[in-house]
């Protein structure tokens, strides 16, 4: 998710009264939630500015990395009849699992996933990496902050099921900031059985949440009046509300086992998020909190950490198919 982006977004205008502050929160919904006009940019490289000089070179070889790997492209339509766009990439060797990998908000797997699709490619997983609605080739006019994409992944998970070949071997999830959201909200879906692990990477709670959260660190005044009025917007043109669904609120009922990541140095979706969340799961979960880490940089800056506890969510789950 791109932090600044959102951030602008939502903290540059000034909420007024009457027809200005109407026109304001429609600006502020337009800019929030609607899909980019140039797709490209959700597949640029995030800069310096966003990983950290210390860590970049190691993010750009990551992205490099998964750039170059061998994709097959692949679409369904999702249950509101858009094309959802994805890619599936097979494993380097024998095929144990398969990974679905869930970006973030204006973002791609490629980028979102430096690092990490190479340690599943060379370690026995087929990878798909989706398209989340309102993103790059995906339909879409509007995103939905996970609200309509965990339903989305529900579908992407029968597709694997029916089309690639995953119902005889176990299927995890895997996402990072929006696409962490989605796959959390995902538990409140009927998955298929073959669903067996859940890894949330710095995720927040629900839109209604990282909207006020992000809008705090940028404005003062009423923010949840503000985020209220954005929200009056949302339902009548998104066709959705941002308080629809919560991973809290989800998770209560939750019985896929679960892995939640969080770096204790994000600012932009706050920690507390992913420990609120952890803490209402009701499923076998664990939870890993990388000392340093920025937004999304978890994998980057606790690398071996955050393998093991892959690794150890593979080792108790693998075998329930």
């Amino acid at each position: 998710m791109r932090k600044s982006m959102i951030a602008g977004i939502l903290g540059g205008a000034a909420v007024c009264g009457g027809v200005a502050g109407t026109f304001a929160a429609y600006q502020m919904f337009n800019g929030f939630l609607k899909r980019n006009s140039d797709i490209r940019k959700d597949d640029e490289p995030a800069d310096e500015r966003y990983t950290g000089p210390d860590l970049h070179e190691a993010y750009m070889e990551g992205y490099r990395y998964n750039k170059a790997l061998p994709k097959q492209g692949v679409s369904i339509k999702a249950g509101d009849g858009i094309t959802l766009f994805g890619s599936f990439i097979p494993a380097e060797g024998e095929a144990v699992r398969t990974v679905l990998l869930a970006h973030g908000y204006h973002s791609s797997a490629d980028k979102d996933f430096s690092g990490i699709m190479q340690f599943y490619h060379e370690n026995g997983c087929n990878l798909l990496a989706i398209e989340e609605r309102s993103h790059m080739r995906s339909g879409g006019t509007y995103i939905t902050m996970g609200v309509r994409e965990s339903e989305d992944v529900k579908h992407w998970c029968e597709y694997l099921n029916r089309e690639c070949g995953a119902e005889s071997m176990p299927l995890y999830l895997h996402g990072v900031s929006m696409g962490a959201a989605t796959v959390m909200m995902a538990q409140g879906e009927d998955l298929p059985h073959n669903v067996v692990g859940i890894i949330a990477d710095c995720g927040f709670t629900s839109p209604f949440d990282i909207a006020v959260a992000v809008m705090k660190t940028k404005m003062k005044g009423p923010v949840k009046f503000a985020v209220e009025w954005i929200n009056q917007i949302t339902k009548r043109l998104a066709g959705f509300d941002l308080k629809d669904k919560s991973t809290v609120d989800i998770l209560k009922n939750a019985k896929i086992p679960m892995l939640f990541v969080h770096g204790t140095l994000d600012d932009f979706v706050p920690v507390h998020m992913t420990i609120k969340s952890y803490h209402a799961c009701a499923a076998p979960k664990k939870i890993m909190l990388a000392d340093g880490a920025t937004h999304a940089m978890s994998w980057l800056i606790d690398t071996e950490r955050y393998k093991e506890a892959i690794r150890e969510l593979f080792l108790e789950n693998d075998a329930k198919i």
